[in-house]
């Protein structure tokens, strides 16, 4: 077999090294979606066990690892996704909608998770989560504003939430509510002789009337 010229051979090298390149480099990475918990999974953050833990979930897919991270409440979940040492590596993230669940037994099918990018959140809601306050996401901001409405909070979209408003996050809402873009709007509890259910969906739909007190 005759062999190539120098420059052929170059070319015919260089035009090999384009292609694994361009076939590496072009194609992003498939699109993740979110799985089942278990009871025995451990928060990427707190590592508490998911067993018994109340209030809505979450999961961050991280480049270069084959399951996401599990996190036992959203406001453990922003503490990690909010750092920027975190966040180039960060794929999809998913949490609890909070209108799906049972507050005090979260459900652990896939299928509870909505795109956290998307969700909409009440912050300074008097449920707890599983290390105190924490977020209710829910996947529809009309549900999101009848909850506030029901329990006080501020109804937040993902970039408004930060670092700061997690870290002093309460059951009530602060004096002066601020975000990533301003002020919020943030509505008082109600008065405690109303009762809190720890259904969000049962207090959100006509067919469960809110209990008397």
């Amino acid at each position: 077999m005759p062999c190539l010229p120098m420059t052929n051979l170059r070319r015919a090298v260089f035009v090999l090294a384009l292609a694994l390149l361009t076939g590496c480099g072009g194609n992003p990475a498939p699109a993740r979606h979110a799985v089942d918990t278990h009871p025995d999974d451990a928060c990427a953050v707190c590592g508490m066990y998911l067993d018994g833990s109340p209030g809505p979930r979450a999961e961050a897919w991280i480049s270069g690892r084959a399951k996401p991270l599990v996190f036992d409440s959203t406001r453990d979940f922003f503490a990690y996704v909010l750092q920027p040492e975190n966040q180039s590596a960060l794929q999809e993230l998913f949490v609890q909608d909070s209108a799906r669940i049972d507050w005090q037994q979260p459900d652990h099918a896939a299928a509870s998770f909505i795109d956290a990018r998307t969700a909409v959140y009440v912050a300074w809601q008097p449920l707890a989560g599983s290390m105190g306050p924490t977020l209710a996401p829910f996947a529809s901001r009309a549900v999101a504003e009848t909850f506030a409405r029901e329990h006080g909070g501020a109804v937040l979209d993902f970039a408004e939430i930060t670092p700061a408003l997690v870290a002093t996050l309460d059951y009530r809402c602060p004096a002066r509510a601020s975000g990533a873009h301003g002020t919020l709007q943030c509505l008082a509890a109600p008065t405690p002789s109303l009762g809190l259910s720890s259904h969000p969906q049962a207090a959100l739909s006509p067919a469960h009337p809110r209990p008397h007190p």
